[in-house]
């Protein structure tokens, strides 16, 4: 059951507007933040877990942005159009609707900004930057990045809403597009801890994972304590990837192996690519997957999920991730 102050904060806009165009299929807005009155909903997408690199500040170099808080958890993302010209729906006024909206429930504005310049928080350079992590799949929201023919502006704005079970973050990127279209990306992000070990992966997550991301991480493949050998339970993840990988012949993958930062950088080192190439040797001799498909590789912790500070955040750095080679 949602928390009931966030409902609380869904009541400061006027929902009661009736909607010129139909909202895509399967589509809703959120709980916790509903549409500028006149919008429609021309894109939605939600996953229970996902990992999501939130900017906060402008560019700081090429396709680089240092300000970043990393988080996960259930993320729904609503891609709005409000159809009409400056007259009828001024970008400065949706920007100044949702900042209120903040201030009345008590959300804590992160970074906000209207009209910025290019590498600017919100600048029409900023967006593709800082969307290029977790970036809309060629679709209605793709027009936030081909750029405006007008200059009817940019605003975005991120902020932090605390509840008990979890800070809830909020990040909205909203541009003129057109004399008579205004749209705006919803990004919520509900964090929470993955059910490490009670993830079900199957061959059609995998291929959708690595067809978009070109890579996927997995969980409930462990190993003994302090070394490379597989726990028994890791078949239960295995049996997935090969079904994957028999249904693929052509797919060739990396496997790579992320340890926490306990311990030495040249240790995990080893370590990791001690667990992916266990990983590989059981693909390969148990189930019978072509060697010289799967090449593992490790990382040690150089590439983390998740702050190393914490039991929760080591154990999603802890991981094998599948990586597509051709």
């Amino acid at each position: 059951m949602r928390n009931p102050s966030l409902f609380c904060f869904a009541l400061l806009f006027l929902s009661t507007a009736v909607f010129a165009q139909t909202d895509v299929p399967g589509s809703t807005d959120h709980p916790l933040l509903t549409r500028y009155p006149g919008a429609h909903i021309a894109w939605y997408q939600t996953e229970k877990y996902l990992e999501y690199d939130l900017a906060t500040g402008p560019i700081t170099g090429y396709r680089t942005i240092g300000q970043r808080e990393k988080h996960a958890g259930q993320v729904y993302r609503i891609y709005y159009e409000v159809p009409g010209g400056p007259e009828e729906v001024s970008i400065g006024e949706v920007y100044a609707d949702y900042l209120k909206a903040f201030q009345r429930a008590g959300v804590k504005v992160l970074a906000k900004a209207l009209d910025p310049k290019a590498n600017e928080f919100g600048g029409n350079q900023w967006v593709g930057v800082a969307l290029a992590p977790q970036q809309p799949p060629h679709s209605a929201a793709s027009k936030l990045f081909a750029g405006t023919s007008t200059a009817g502006g940019k605003f975005a704005i991120v902020g932090r809403l605390e509840r008990p079970s979890g800070p809830v973050l909020v990040a909205i990127y909203g541009e003129r597009h057109s004399d008579q279209l205004v749209n705006y990306l919803v990004d919520i992000i509900e964090t929470n801890s993955a059910e490490l070990g009670q993830v079900s992966i199957n061959p059609d997550y995998l291929a959708d994972e690595l067809t978009a991301r070109g890579s996927v991480s997995i969980y409930g493949i462990n190993f003994g304590f302090d070394s490379a050998t597989l726990e028994a339970d890791a078949d239960a993840v295995l049996d997935q990837i090969a079904a994957y990988l028999r249904a693929r012949p052509q797919v060739q993958l990396f496997v790579v192996g992320h340890t926490d930062m306990t311990g030495s950088l040249d240790y995990n080192r080893k370590l990791s690519l001690a667990r992916a190439s266990a990983v590989v040797a059981r693909l390969e001799s148990h189930y019978r997957i072509t060697k010289g498909r799967l090449l593992p590789e490790g990382l040690a912790f150089l590439a983390p999920k998740a702050t190393n500070d914490s039991d929760a955040g080591r154990a999603l750095n802890r991981r094998v991730e599948l990586v597509l080679r051709k």
